[in-house]
This record gives structure tokens, sequence and C-alpha cells, in this order.
């Protein structure tokens, strides 16, 4: 009270829309934060995920030599994800250190569950940036959609782990390979009994077989020793509006807060790419959404795109892919038809 007297307050239905509720810390007088709570509780408290991935080349320069992985509660997809991406970023940093970028790794750990990501107490005391005020989930822009139980003489053995439709693009993930192979499904074989299916739902421990016919761009051998047993699968999210703006908007304060904390060099450079168009290379063609079904095609080019290869649409632009990449000159014409396609 204005006396200096303290006394209890009801707040009610009735009279709680006349009060604001803010939290000031000792340590930062006058910087008031709202506190807001419903059915399971406040979130003034709600960290984003630690992340040191930004600030990586940091601890290899100082002579750092073993990272952990925090796995627990995770998924097999989520620890495959992130340590394939810190152990790519680590060969990448000692390969060329001068110009090595944390943001191509970022990206596929933006591909696991993440409540935005934060650096936390790495530079001192936490700023703004390590909260988030609005949201309380997880979410991904991929997930996870099987995992390779068996490599046979002909076909890879999957065990499905989400819902999975006749038409979506499937991205195999390797533990020893840095490249990911595409594979677009148009039905699925139960490995048991050999019966096809159009949807299989996740859950079930249905296994499932993808033959190896099925990788019409690759070198059969190659892909066996490339993708063995544990190689894990996933497919894009279909994002709404709503949610692909939390993701724009996560990323963004991940950039501006990384932006402001040194002052060599490279990361002068590394910080104005990071900070212009929320992170992205604006000349990188980035896919949102999975195409789910069987018309049309999503133009990733990606293994078993029959609809793409047959359509004659296309077999002009096939035929002057042909010609360019056997190394003849295209006409005028040619690039014109071809950009257009």
């Amino acid at each position: 009270m204005k006396d200096g007297t303290v006394e209890m307050l009801d707040i009610n239905e009735d009279n709680k829309d006349m009060f604001e509720f803010l939290l000031e810390e000792g340590c930062r007088p006058g910087e008031l934060m709202p506190i807001e709570e419903d059915g399971r509780g406040s979130y003034i408290l709600n960290s984003r995920d630690l992340c040191i991935m930004p600030k990586l080349d940091d601890y290899l320069r100082i002579g750092v030599d073993s990272l952990k992985v925090e796995g627990r509660g995770k998924s097999e997809y989520y620890v495959a994800v992130v340590a394939r991406a810190y152990r790519m970023a680590i060969d990448d940093y000692y390969a060329d250190p001068e110009n090595w970028d944390p943001r191509k790794y970022m990206r596929e750990l933006e591909s696991v569950g993440n409540r935005g990501y934060t650096l936390a107490f790495h530079d001192g005391r936490l700023t703004n940036y390590a909260h988030d005020y609005e949201h309380t989930a997880s979410m991904a822009q991929w997930e996870y959609a099987g995992v390779v139980t068996e490599v046979t003489d002909d076909a890879f053995l999957v065990e499905v782990k989400n819902k999975l439709e006749a038409g979506e693009v499937l991205d195999f993930v390797s533990p020893i390979s840095r490249e990911t192979v595409l594979l677009r499904a148009y039905d699925f074989e139960v490995a048991k009994n050999g019966e096809r299916k159009e949807v299989v739902q996740g859950g079930t421990q249905t296994t499932i077989r993808f033959p190896f016919t099925l990788f019409d761009h690759e070198n059969i051998e190659t892909l066996k020793a490339r993708f063995p047993a544990f190689t894990v699968l996933r497919k894009e999210k279909a994002l709404n509006e709503e949610q692909w703006n939390r993701v724009k908007f996560d990323k963004l304060v991940q950039n501006l807060e990384t932006a402001d904390k040194r002052d060599d060099a490279n990361y002068e450079k590394r910080r104005d790419a990071l900070a212009k168009s929320i992170g992205e290379d604006p000349n990188e063609r980035r896919f949102k959404t999975n195409r789910v079904g069987t018309e049309g095609c999503c133009g990733k080019g990606c293994n078993g795109c029959m609809i793409f290869w047959q359509d004659d649409t296309y077999a002009r632009a096939r035929e002057i892919l042909l010609k360019r990449k056997q190394g003849e000159q295209l006409t005028a014409q040619e690039a014109k038809e071809l950009k257009i396609t």
C-alpha cells in the first residue's frame, strides 16, 4: 500500500482483467517482464534449448576435444541427427578453420524437435533472447519416419516410426555418409507378407521393404555401403502459416543473440550473414513442405519420381539437360526453354 503496509489482494474472475502482472529482477531494475499463468503454470522461465553450434569454433580453438550430445528422453532420431551434425561441423572446422560457418549445421539441428535455440549463459547473464514467453512446445521442420533395421541383398528393411503416405518424399540419413538420399515412394511393401499399402501407421511396429530397384539415380553397391543398419529416415512436416512464422521468429531471435557477442573479423562477417533474411541464403532453394499424394512433382530430384520422369511435358527438358550434362553448348532457345521448364 502507499503507506508501506502489505495486504493480501484477492484476485478473482471479476477483477483479474484490471491488472497486468510483471516480473522485475533485482539485477535489472526497471526492466519489466510480463508473466502469465494458465492451467499448466507460468512460463517466465520457459527457456529455449541450449545450443552451442554457433560458438563451436571457439571450443575447438581452445583445445576442447570431447563433446557430449544431451540425449536423455530423446529419440534415436534426435541423437542420430544431432551427433551427425556436430561430427560434420567438427571435421569441417579442422579441415578449414578460417572459413568455417555454422549455418548449414544449424539447418540440420532445425530438423529435430526444439523450442528455438539459445546460447543461454554461454556469454554471461541471460538475455531476453534466451526465453520464449509465448510458446512451450517443441517443433521441428522434419519428423522421424523410420529406421533401417537390416540391409539385405536387394532391399532396405525399415521399421516405421510415424505415419507414411503414398507420394511422400523420404530422406535417408546415414550414420557414416554426409550425403542423404531422397526417395519418393508410391506404396509400401510390408516385409513379413508382401502386402502393398498406401498408408502405414506409426506405432504399429510395422517393417516395410524398400527394394534397391526403387533408387533409380543411385549405384546399388555404393548405396548399400553408404546406408547401413541404423540409418534413419525423415520426412518434411507440412507446417501451417502460424508454425512457419514461429520457425522464422525463432531463427531471427537466435541470429540476434549470436550477433552481438564478439569482435573478431570472421565473426563480423558471419553476424552480417546471419542477421540477413533470418539467416537464410536468399539464393538457396528451400522446400518448406513435403509433396503429399501422387499428383505432380516436388522438384527435389528424388529417386523414384516416375511421375516427373515419365511426363511428356518434361521430355524436352530432359533432352536439353542431357545435352548440357554431356558438355555440349546450348543454344539461346534451349537455355530459354530450360529456364521456363
